[in-house]
């Protein structure tokens, strides 16, 4: 089995194109995707998506840093084209690939994934050469960029949303690999249970679990994360966008291995902060929640840890976990009452 690096461009602090789609949101998609479905066939997969770069060279420095720390069969890069905006033609105007040169290691994949995306409908711009863009110059794997559609066409973007993420990570999985993905009910089951929601308030949660990368949102008291597979939480994200009137406001406190605390201002634009680490393997080891504005109602939350199981429920900024005892928590269920 194979060794595989995989990332999405840019970050919400030095932003990708945006228009009909916005391209840090879909590659994110794209990148979970195509790990998943590659660990499904075997394969060791290394999210190397950068979060934290401030600038475009910190960003992309801290991409190939990432990549280059472990040996791999190819660095696959996703990302979503950008060009006059195009408000609807009946045309695509598609997919492409870039590698460094034509004796790339990367350059038969790179014509799978263009040919599995044409067949989807996208329009085939075909694989292109490019010695000046900095992850394919500076990793040390072959390394391949895929600009998937262009976000600023509406023909593009319709096709995207018809045809659907988990139609276009496959295709291009399946063109990496060159061979067939047949997604078995066991590939496809989520080691996440959430369970019911306990009320219709629409505060939503996900949770980025070791092995699994980021798992299916969750809402109003569902379990986010696993249990009984000892995979350490490292981040979180929540959505308050829904909540209320909109104008709700939460500080999250996590202690972070390694790290020590972090404190965190979440309101309906920082659905897509990330609380904790990611590609950092680091666990969050305690966790305190509190309703700054917005709410009259009371916030409580519970915690599953490593060899200890469901905790007490705790509420308003009361911290649970622990700090420097190597405990990691694995789930949370959190809701506003």
């Amino acid at each position: 089995m194979a060794v595989y690096n995989v990332h999405g461009g840019h970050n919400k602090i030095v932003p990708g194109a945006n228009s009909y789609l916005d391209e840090v949101t879909e590659d994110r998609k794209i990148t979970a995707g195509v790990i998943s479905l590659l660990r499904s066939a075997g394969h060791t997969v290394y999210d190397c998506t950068d979060d934290v770069g401030k600038t475009s060279g910190a960003n992309l420095a801290n991409i190939v840093a990432k990549c280059n720390a472990h040996t791999a069969a190819l660095d696959i890069s996703i990302h979503f084209n950008a060009a006059k905006k195009d408000t609807g033609d009946g045309k695509t105007k598609g997919v492409e690939v870039y590698v460094y040169s034509t004796s790339s290691g990367a350059y038969a994949a790179a014509e799978r994934v263009c040919k599995n995306l044409a067949a989807l409908g996208f329009t085939n711009r075909g694989v292109k050469v490019s010695t000046g863009l900095y992850v394919l110059k500076h990793t040390n794997a072959p390394a391949m960029l895929i600009e998937t559609c262009f976000v600023d066409d509406k023909d593009d973007a319709d096709l995207y949303n018809k045809v659907g993420v988990d139609a276009i990570c496959k295709a291009i999985a399946e063109g990496i690999l060159n061979k067939t993905i047949t997604i078995t009910s066991a590939a496809t089951t989520s080691p996440q249970v959430p369970g019911t929601a306990v009320n219709n308030n629409q505060l939503g949660y996900r949770a980025h679990c070791q092995s699994y990368g980021w798992l299916d949102p969750v809402r109003d008291g569902q379990t986010a994360g696993t249990t009984g597979k000892s995979k350490r939480m490292e981040g979180l994200k929540f959505d308050v966008r829904k909540v209320g009137d909109g104008t709700v406001k939460l500080e999250v406190t996590v202690h972070i291995q390694g790290i020590g605390d972090k404190i965190y201002v979440i309101d309906k634009d920082a659905y897509d902060t990330i609380i904790g680490t990611v590609g950092e393997s680091r666990r969050i080891e305690a966790i305190a929640i509190k309703i700054l504005e917005g709410l009259t109602e009371h916030i409580k939350y519970r915690i599953h840890v490593d060899k200890l199981g469901w905790s007490e429920w705790k509420s308003d900024g009361e911290t649970v976990g622990s700090k420097g005892l190597s405990l990691g928590i694995q789930a949370i269920q959190i809701a506003i009452e």
